[in-house]
Formats: structure tokens, sequence, C-alpha cells
């Protein structure tokens, strides 16, 4: 090799024709190099447009939905999806500050209706104005897990931290009730749901009582029976308010259901999927306007727990267990009201032929429960059955055989029997987690009864106990 190129590079001729040849080689390498740059940018170019046409061809049938997610126009419930979007846009527009009370959120812990009059002049199809509510957003969970933990509403507030004002929304309860009736309209339309679209619960019971008889058991009962399904309210703020606002401002009846309508409404609104069934234990004094329950929902089944006077009493006034206050006063719910007591027990114990002033504490007491017991039979004799009587002993058997399958009627499978049957061994008023278990006191209560509370008992207490009696479910 190396021969060959010292005698090519001796030979001019060798080197004359090498060098042009080199030089023509060269020319047509360019040459071949730009046709393939060509070639190759041309193949470039038009496989860039071939995918540019085919993407713009297809996204005349996609689009975007509002989270971003590309879907086809074509799709039979694309419409109803786009619609749901917009809706929501538009709700989040429109309710601004709102929103978490519209959109289920918070919830309504309390309402002022102190200032209730009646009439509208904003909203015609409303009977009232000038009630506040009070809105925050409630661990439903805690309580649902452990129902004699937190037996009364106002622990589960507490608890929520919705005692604090920090965390309160206060606004006009009527704006509010249209604001989310329109929103829930809006939902309503849109026939393909979300699992967390808000829904109402309509009221599925109400649950009555004398005081100190086994209500308290009921609400855990309906709670513990299915957990995620139903919410109890236990002795709930806007209820108790808004049962009794016109009669203590003097509007008339269909005034005072027309709020009692819109508070159940509102504390009925949920984004929990699961949950079907509302319930409301409401308080003792509550028993005497159950004619405004009765006038907002008629077709609503509601019990009324009623129990033995004497052991009723002793729950009431036990000497072993009882407290006093200043100026000697026992502390006992029974005698709150004593020193303004209410007209119908003025009345009631004037009937009686005596006086308010000379009752005794035992007396006051059961005077006091009497007229709890009259008012509800006053209303279960008119109510076609939807109210019935439900006496406090062998409760648990009760609620699971009678009272929640067949006058609630809500399906209770085994399960939910044994979750019953679980609760009603703990005390119901468990307060802090100590769920203590419970022990039936009914003979030790008559046993320890004093002779003042058996008359007293007896006065005031035997007839109307002797009445309910004829109208129990079981």
């Amino acid at each position: 090799m190396i021969l060959d190129s010292i005698s090519v590079m001796g030979d001019p001729r060798s080197s004359s024709s090498s060098g042009i040849g080199r030089r023509r080689g060269q020319s047509t390498n360019k040459k071949s190099n730009l046709i393939s740059i060509i070639v190759i940018g041309l193949s470039f170019t038009f496989t860039l447009l071939l995918i540019l046409f085919v993407h713009y061809a297809s996204s005349s049938d996609n689009t975007k939905s509002g989270d971003g997610i590309e879907v086809n126009k074509n799709n039979p419930y694309q419409q109803q999806i786009n619609e749901r979007t917009k809706a929501e846009e538009e709700t989040t527009k429109h309710f601004g500050k709102w929103a978490g009370i519209i959109s289920g959120e918070l919830h309504l812990v309390d309402i002022n209706a102190r200032s209730i009059k009646q009439g509208n002049k904003v909203y015609s199809d409303s009977k009232y104005q000038g009630v506040t509510g009070r809105f925050c957003k409630l661990d439903w969970d805690k309580y649902k897990k452990d129902p004699p933990s937190y037996p009364m509403f106002r622990m589960l507030v507490s608890e929520s931290e919705c005692d604090k004002e920090k965390n309160i929304i206060s606004l006009d309860l009527v704006s509010v009730v249209h604001k989310a009736r329109e929103y829930d309209k809006s939902i309503e339309h849109i026939q393909t749901h979300n699992d967390n679209d808000v829904h109402v619960m309509p009221p599925s019971g109400f649950v009555f009582h004398e005081s100190r008889v086994g209500s308290t058991l009921v609400a855990n009962s309906l709670t513990a029976m299915n957990p995620s399904g139903h919410r109890v309210y236990s002795e709930s703020h806007p209820i108790n308010n808004a049962l009794k606002a016109c009669k203590e401002t003097g509007c008339d009846i269909d005034t005072n259901a027309d709020l009692l309508r819109d508070v159940v409404y509102l504390m009925g609104r949920t984004r929990v999927p699961t949950e079907k069934h509302m319930f409301f234990k409401v308080s003792s004094a509550g028993s005497k306007n159950i004619d405004v329950m009765r006038k907002a929902f008629p077709r609503v089944p509601w019990i009324f727990v009623f129990r033995d006077p004497v052991q009723t009493m002793m729950s009431h006034l036990d000497p072993e267990k009882l407290k006093t206050v200043r100026g000697g006063t026992p502390k006992a719910v029974c005698l709150r009201g004593k020193q303004q007591p209410p007209s119908d027990l003025v009345s009631l114990v004037s009937d009686m032929g005596s006086s308010v002033k000379s009752l005794t504490y035992e007396e006051y007491c059961a005077a006091h429960l009497a007229t709890l017991c009259t008012s509800a039979l006053k209303q279960m004799k008119e109510s076609d059955g939807k109210g019935v009587a439900v006496e406090y002993d062998n409760l648990i058997d009760k609620l699971i055989s009678k009272i929640i399958p067949d006058h609630f009627n809500i399906p209770i499978d085994d399960d939910a029997k044994e979750r019953i049957q679980i609760v009603g061994g703990t005390y119901s008023k468990s307060k802090g987690g100590d769920n203590k278990v419970w022990v039936e006191d009914s003979k030790k209560k008559d046993d320890h009864s004093t002779p003042q509370i058996r008359s007293a008992s007896d006065k005031f207490l035997s007839s109307s106990y002797t009445e309910l009696k004829k109208y129990t479910i079981v």
C-alpha cells in the first residue's frame, strides 16, 4: 500500500487525474447531502401537517370538561356533564361567601327567632321574617361512632368548636332557605349525579318525651342501627327554638309551621350519599308544641315516650342524687319554671283546686310532667295514628320489634338489631367516652321512693298515665 502511494505520487499524470476526481466527487457528495436534507425536511413538514390535520379533525368532536379532562361531545351524557359544570360555576359565582352553606358543608346549629314577624316583603312565599340562622361545620362522625358519648346536640356542637363565635356564620334564615332551594333545583335538573351532590332528607320521625324516660336511648338506637344512613338530632337548638318561636312572640301557627319546615329542610341537606333517614329527638318542653310539628309535617310519624309516674319522679327528685342550688331549690329539670310557672301549669293546678304557690317541690314537678303528658295526649288523639305512646319498660325490644319497622317504617336487619342491643347495654348519657354499663333500675326507684313523691305522682300523673297506656304501640 505504501509503495502504491509513492508511485502514484511520483507520476504527474496520476497526481493530476487524482485531484480532478476528488473535486468532482466532493461536488457530487454535496449535491446528494443537499437533496437528502430537502427530502427529510419535506417529510417532516408533511408529517407535522398530517398530525395537525388529524388533531384538528378530532377536536371538532372533543372538548374539555370543567376539570380539564377531554371528553367527547358525541357522548350522550356530555350535555348533562356540561350542564353540571356550568351550574356549579354559576352557583359559585352567584353565592360567593354563602357557598359553604349552600353546598352543604356547613350545618345549621342554632336560630334566633326572638324577632320573628309574620309576612315577608322580599320573599312573598315566606310567611315570616326576622329570623337569623347560625351555621358551622359539625363533626358528625364523632357522634355516629359513639352516640352515648355525645348524647345531646349541644355536646356535638361544642366538640366541633361550633360554640366559638369565630367559627359561626350568621345570616338571614329566609334568604339562606331561598338560595339553598335555588341551588337544589339546579342540581335536580342534571340527570347525572355525583356522590357528593347535596340531597335533602325529609324527616323520618320525631321523638317527644316526658323527660328522664329513655328518649336518649331511642335517639342513640336510631343512630347505632345504621350510623352511615341515619342522622339523628338529639335535642337540637334549631328545632327546639323553631317549635316555640310563635309561642313566645305571638305569631300564628301557620307562620310557626313555615319556620319549622325551613329549619328541618336546612338540617336535612347533606353531601353524604349514604344518609337517607333523619330523626329529631325534641327536648321534653317541646311536647307542648307537637301541634306545630303536626301542622308542618302532618304525615310524619312521631312517638311520645313515658314512664311509670313514681319512677319518672324518682329520676328527677331521687333524694340520694338530689343537689341544691342557691336558695335551697332542688336542681331538677322539672323545677326550672317554678319561679315563673307557665299558664298551662297554673290552669292545671287551679282545676284541681290548688294554687302554684302552695305546691311542694314534688307536687310542682308532678304537675309539670302532667302538662307534658296531657299536651301529648291531646295531639295523639287527633293524629290519626301518626302519634303513638311508648312506655319505658322493655324499650329496646319495642324499638326493634315495632317502633322502628312498623311505625317509622324503616327496615331493620339482624346487624342493626345487634347494634341496637349493644348501645342499649350502655348508659345512654356516658359523657366523655366513659361508656358505663346500663343497669335496670325501675324496682330500685320504686323501693326508694318517698311518700311525698308517691303522693304527688298519684295526684297529678295517675290520670294521664292511665290514658297514655291506651295509645301505646305495643
